[in-house]
């Protein structure tokens, strides 16, 4: 989660913007990166049932090729460079959730839809109510997210389920979710940092989406 870095004060290359320009450039990278996640989920509704053996491999293969290229193009001074690692990032798990929400029904889509809407409210209101308490919490929800990770995959090939896990995933990705939007409002308000933090948040939102997905389709099975 902190592969990308911001910049804490304003430097040469990248010019400083108002505060309600920042907030809205943010906003609008947040509400296009989701918003070309639902189409790609909406065309490629049935990617799902193409995907196997080899072309399964190769499609996981590109997708973590194009993570790791997001992830370098983010350390760019560019924000035309920022952006295109924006959408290395938001195009590839486009076409990973149209898999994942083809297994399930519209109506769980919706619950989880609502669900992350709900908590990204909340989180964000939160975090701008109190931006010190959530900045305080960096290194015990990288702690926190790791040990989770950890025990999800030795769940895994213990063969154990890891249902429960699901809800702590989303109470430590909303926090992240707060964390992230409060470090973005202490960051010079530049064109670069508001990509980088509208990656970060982009992701939160997802993994919530993901785990919350996962938490009604269990319920309504």
């Amino acid at each position: 989660m902190d592969a990308l870095h911001l910049d804490r004060s304003q430097v040469a290359h990248s010019r400083e913007l108002d505060e309600s320009t920042y907030n809205l450039t943010i906003g609008g990278l947040l509400l296009y990166g989701l918003g070309a996640n639902a189409l790609l989920c909406y065309t490629f509704s049935d990617l799902a049932q193409y995907l196997s053996g080899g072309l399964a491999a190769l499609f996981l293969v590109l997708y973590i090729v194009c993570v790791f290229l997001s992830v370098t193009l983010s350390a760019s001074l560019s924000p035309v460079v920022n952006f295109i690692g924006y959408n290395l990032l938001v195009l590839p798990i486009g076409l990973l959730l149209s898999v994942s929400v083809s297994a399930v029904s519209f109506q769980t889509i919706q619950s989880a839809v609502v669900g992350t809407g709900v908590f990204v409210v909340l989180m964000v209101a939160v975090s701008w109510a109190r931006p010190d308490f959530f900045l305080s919490m960096g290194r015990t929800l990288w702690g926190a997210l790791a040990a989770t990770l950890v025990a999800e995959v030795v769940l895994y090939l213990l063969g154990f389920g890891s249902g429960l896990l699901d809800y702590l995933f989303v109470a430590i990705f909303s926090l992240y979710l707060g964390f992230d939007w409060a470090r973005a409002s202490t960051c010079a308000p530049t064109v670069r940092n508001a990509i980088l933090s509208a990656t970060q948040i982009y992701l939160d939102i997802i993994n919530i989406f993901v785990r919350l997905l996962s938490i009604f389709s269990r319920r309504r099975n």
